[in-house]
């Protein structure tokens, strides 16, 4: 599988903290620190993003993204293998 399907990288742990951090402004460091502890305090994306969906809805939102791009760079993979072979 391409690292970068058309230019779309993979999201990322850093991705979620940054996402979090935006969307809480001030609060950000709290909601991320709560949600990593839920999650099991791991550099984890898999563990995490279920806990992002049980919070409150703009997290559950910046979970719906991070799952949307993690989708797209799938399917695009896919697509760009298959356009290669």
């Amino acid at each position: 599988m391409p690292p970068d399907p058309y230019g779309l990288r993979l999201p990322t742990m850093t991705d979620a903290r940054d996402g979090i951090h935006r969307v809480h402004g001030d609060d950000g460091p709290r909601v991320w620190a709560e949600l990593l502890q839920k999650a099991g305090a791991t550099e984890d994306l898999d563990r995490l993003l279920p806990v992002m969906t049980e919070a409150d809805p703009v997290t559950r939102l910046c979970a719906q993204a991070l799952t949307i791009r993690r989708a797209a760079h799938f399917h695009l993979s896919a697509a760009q293998d298959l356009t290669r072979s």
